[in-house]
């Protein structure tokens, strides 16, 4: 999903932060038409933008390898016979989720 702040000099115009943090300006309609095709969303300042990519970030940091993960779904499946979210990989990503809360 494509994430845009209003650019507070011109009401007109919003930016969008890249991956790689370019700027991409656009108007207000062009934005609003991404928005309400669900493929876009507005944040009112670039903090605010800013703060969902960090904790994005923070997260993905702290998750465990792919492979750890599958590993852990793999062993809880054999030894359990199902997954349950008091399993050791359901704990894992709580406490990843817990602890960086989306904003």
């Amino acid at each position: 999903m494509r994430k845009f702040y209003k650019y507070d000099k011109d009401e007109s115009v919003v930016i969008e932060i890249t991956e790689s943090e370019s700027q991409i300006r656009m108007s207000t309609s062009d934005a609003q038409a991404l928005v309400n095709s669900g493929e876009a969303v507005i944040y009112d300042t670039i903090d605010d933008l800013y703060e969902v990519i960090q904790y994005r970030m923070n997260r993905e940091k702290e998750y465990p390898a792919i492979e750890e993960q599958l590993d852990s779904l793999y062993h809880e499946i054999i030894v359990s016979g199902s997954l349950t979210s008091s399993g050791s990989w359901a704990q894992s990503i709580r406490a990843v989720k817990d602890a960086h809360p989306k904003p």
